[in-house]
């Protein structure tokens, strides 16, 4: 049998990190696959690098890259593109700040998708968001995934960016979202990642869902500066982190509709903080 942890939606979390590394290790897994976002939302993204970094000289690692991966080697590329330390695009900035040439060559360096091969166990194929996008969701039942899964060449999928810990059927296929290690929905914001056990007859999957030092990485917000480059949306993130609870993207969208009908007309990134306050506390952020 050959166990292979799956590490996912990391976003800078490192203490998350190092606690499902640890887990995955005292299980002697043979392999480490990790399906990209390892950055932003979260403080010091140069430490989960260096974590990063460290597994790929002592342990065999598969590695592909996300969506926030892509934002950062497309802003690196478009510098027309403007980002502000604000609750809209503070974060972005933060970690592009924060990252080395290192980071956007290895960046560069990878795909956006995979195919795992190895002699005596089936193939199978993994991405961030999907085959094509990395920042396409596979919700389970959505019309995207139906078609994807219907036109897959395996028998299983693997793919990130959900958040979510789940599986499901397509027929004889199966697609599995490990969930995130970084920012998890639900189960009170523990820590998730899998591990999958293969045989010559197929790969069955094994979910965990992990206490981690959580205060560790609020603190954090303030001893780097993120909190006051990116106020709400640090709020946000660190309500996720206790609760497990998202409310980034309907925050966002709430702002930007305070922000028109205030204003006529609105523009990402520039979104009055003061539409921020009352969208997060329209949530309870607050």
């Amino acid at each position: 049998m050959l166990n292979l942890a799956v590490i996912g939606d990391i976003h800078s979390n490192h203490v998350a990190l190092e606690t499902c590394i640890r887990h995955a290790l005292d299980r002697n897994v043979d392999e480490f696959l990790f399906i990209g976002d390892y950055i932003s939302d979260c403080p010091y993204p140069q430490k989960t690098m260096q974590i990063i970094y460290e597994m790929k000289k002592r342990h065999i690692c598969h590695f592909i890259r996300g969506n926030r991966e892509d934002y950062m080697l497309n802003h690196s590329k478009n510098p027309e593109e403007r980002w502000t330390y604000s609750s809209a695009s503070g974060n972005l900035l933060y970690t592009y700040e924060n990252l080395t040439n290192q980071d956007f060559d290895f960046f560069e360096s990878m795909d956006i998708q995979g195919i795992y091969h190895k002699e005596g166990y089936p193939a199978f194929r993994y991405c961030h968001g999907s085959l094509t996008r990395s920042n396409e969701l596979l919700f389970p039942d959505e019309e995207n995934t139906k078609k994807i899964m219907s036109n897959l060449d395996v028998d299983l999928l693997v793919a990130g960016h959900t958040h979510i810990q789940d599986r499901s059927m397509y027929g004889n296929k199966k697609l599995i979202h490990p969930g995130s290690v970084g920012i998890p929905w639900y189960h009170d914001g523990k820590t998730q990642y899998m591990i999958l056990h293969g045989t010559e007859h197929g790969w069955e999957e094994e979910f965990f869902r992990l206490s981690y030092d959580v205060d560790t990485v609020i603190k954090e917000f303030e001893t780097s500066g993120l909190s006051g480059k990116a106020h709400y949306w640090s709020k946000l993130n660190i309500h996720a982190l206790k609760t497990g609870d998202d409310y980034t993207t309907p925050c966002l969208q709430l702002a930007m509709k305070l922000c028109k009908e205030a204003e006529g007309n609105v523009t990402w990134p520039d979104i009055d903080e003061k539409y921020w306050e009352e969208a997060a506390e329209h949530f309870g952020i607050l």
